[in-house]
């Protein structure tokens, strides 16, 4: 346990953290903060699931990845990186979208790294569909959000989002703003695994601007 010598203690139930299960929806931008920091945590094991392909622009944010991995399936590119920094963890790979028809594995907790609300409601509604919390983070140019979506307790991820629509124009975003609500999300989440729902962000969003540096928190109810 010298590998976490460094965390474990800061927690109630470290054993909880190693032995939980994470859905990590998305390994690019958020995603593959996400998955560094899981992985350094010691999260027990990790589904990843993303079908993209990994070219130049990703660079700017995508922490995992290098300019060795251009032109590679990232799901497999972070399963040999995410085993070389922490060999102790499972991890499965999912070489595939979220979709309508797609069965979830057996997780404890999911994180939303997509990067499209076409994507993100979908996963919104499997994860209802087998009950599990889902962690939501979204970031373009210097603005950020996070929230937590418990199935009964807190309103659906397509109730808060409504009908807005994916904009076909490129998003803008810089490498910090990705990082620092990838960090939130997995803040939330081992607050979630570990019950600590008073200090979690239930029925709140987490409204991130780095422009005036405010964070801001905003009633959902």
């Amino acid at each position: 346990m010298e590998r976490y010598s460094r965390h474990k203690n800061l927690y109630n139930n470290f054993e909880k953290i190693r032995s939980s299960k994470v859905l990590v929806a998305g390994a690019g931008g958020l995603g593959s903060n996400v998955l560094m920091n899981l992985s350094r945590l010691g999260i027990g094991e990790i589904h990843i699931f993303d079908s993209g392909i990994l070219d130049m622009p990703d660079l700017n944010r995508q922490i995992l990845y290098d300019i060795e991995d251009l032109g590679k399936k990232k799901v497999f590119v972070a399963k040999e990186k995410l085993t070389k920094i922490n060999p102790d963890i499972e991890i499965h790979i999912h070489d595939e979208k979220i979709e309508e028809n797609t069965i979830l594995p057996s997780v404890d907790i999911a994180i939303d790294c997509f990067d499209n609300f076409e994507s993100r409601k979908i996963l919104d509604k499997k994860i209802h569909e087998i009950n599990i919390p889902l962690i939501h983070g979204g970031v373009e140019r210097f603005f950020g959000q996070v929230t937590d979506i418990i199935p009964g307790k807190t309103k659906s991820l397509r109730e808060i989002l409504g009908n807005i629509e994916d904009s076909k124009e490129i998003k803008l975003v810089v490498p910090y703003s990705v990082s620092i609500i990838a960090s939130l999300q997995v803040n939330e989440a081992i607050k979630i695994l570990l019950g600590d729902y008073k200090n979690a962000l239930i029925n709140k969003m987490l409204i991130m601007d780095l422009t005036f540096n405010s964070f801001d928190i905003i009633d959902l109810n």
